[in-house]
């Protein structure tokens, strides 16, 4: 039995990180991307920025994609601006239970 069977509210992460044009692209496409962003905002639980170590400069993005459906995950994060013109160099998709925290509003067990 894998994650999502076992677990009501598993997801997705994915992590992307930037391309060597990354931020420049980011700045052509952050317009369609937040308008988008709002477009998919249901089918995700957390997306934002990351940052290298100093916090200085964007070097990727997270989402935490709202489905047990890797398809579903896929076609979100494909369908982002930032995606179609090419800010992410590379993308990888994890299973996930949130387990315990304050979104998930204390712990599952």
């Amino acid at each position: 039995m894998n994650v999502h069977e076992k677990y009501p509210d598993t997801g997705y992460v994915v992590i992307c990180r930037d391309g060597p044009d990354g931020l420049s692209v980011r700045a052509t496409a952050a317009k369609a991307h937040f308008a988008y962003m709002e477009s998919v905002m249901n089918d995700l639980k957390l997306a934002g920025p990351l940052f290298n170590p100093a916090g200085e400069k964007m070097v990727g993005s997270l989402y935490i994609v709202h489905s047990k459906s890797l398809q579903r995950a896929k076609e979100i994060i494909e369908g982002d601006p930032f995606c179609k013109g090419g800010v992410f160099a590379s993308i990888e998709y994890f299973p996930h239970l949130p387990a315990i925290g304050r979104y998930v509003g204390g712990k599952i067990w």
